[in-house]
């Protein structure tokens, strides 16, 4: 885990050397409605409500239950999803999220992230408070807006983490080749210990492009309880 906040860190201090900001993220052409945020949730099935207060075991998610799924995803649809994932979960770090999935079997996806947020989700991961400290004064990382992008391949296959990261780019300063690979690895296990934590509510027998859209086959939970955003 701490190789893959250094791993973070070393991708934000990349922005932090530039000495400027660019406030947009790359833009993807893609848009969304209503309709594809109503028709993701609808096909996938989970329902969301919020954590109670009372709950003691210091989680910030619970998963109950599980059902079967076997859908396709758009790129709106899962932009949508993803766009509007903070509203269900208070301490999901993305916003003004476009993921486009292309012909070629790649999807890419870009997005505005806080670094503050992004410390906080580090945190209900498992990452410690001193570490995250340490690592901003090091490489002296500011509390702003960062526009992110990334451009990844490959698959999930029985809950196996195999994605393949090809280009990353922080305000449009790309991250070195020999980072990402450098990285890549630590980035599958994270994403393994995430669908760990929540089965067996969670399964993933197949996340993959197909045709132009992302399939999942698995299962997801009937419930999921999450911290709020306070409005």
């Amino acid at each position: 885990m701490k190789k893959l906040l250094l791993g973070v860190i070393l991708f934000l201090a990349l922005f932090a050397a530039a000495g400027f900001y660019l406030l947009k993220p790359k833009a993807l052409g893609i848009n969304y409605t209503q309709k594809d945020l109503d028709s993701i949730k609808q096909k996938v099935g989970v329902t969301f409500s919020p954590l109670p207060p009372s709950t003691s075991s210091g989680k910030t998610i619970i998963v109950s239950g599980a059902h079967p799924v076997d859908q396709t995803f758009t790129s709106s649809e899962l932009t949508a999803a993803v766009d509007n994932r903070h509203n269900d979960y208070a301490y999901f770090p993305f916003k003004n999220v476009q993921i486009r999935i292309n012909a070629d079997a790649t999807i890419e996806g870009s997005a505005t992230i806080n670094y503050q947020d992004a410390a906080n989700y580090l945190l209900t991961l498992g990452v410690s408070q001193k570490d995250i400290a340490e690592g901003a004064a090091k490489y002296k990382i500011p509390n702003a807006n960062l526009p992110v992008y990334l451009k990844a391949s490959g698959a999930i296959i029985n809950n196996d983490s195999q994605i393949n990261f090809s280009a990353a780019k922080i305000a449009n300063i790309s991250v070195p080749e020999n980072l990402i690979k450098e990285f890549q690895p630590a980035v599958n296990t994270l994403i393994e210990s995430i669908i760990k934590s929540r089965q067996p509510s969670y399964q993933i027998d197949k996340l993959e492009i197909l045709n132009g859209q992302v399939h999942f086959a698995g299962t997801a939970p009937d419930l999921e309880q999450a911290v709020k955003p306070i409005n």
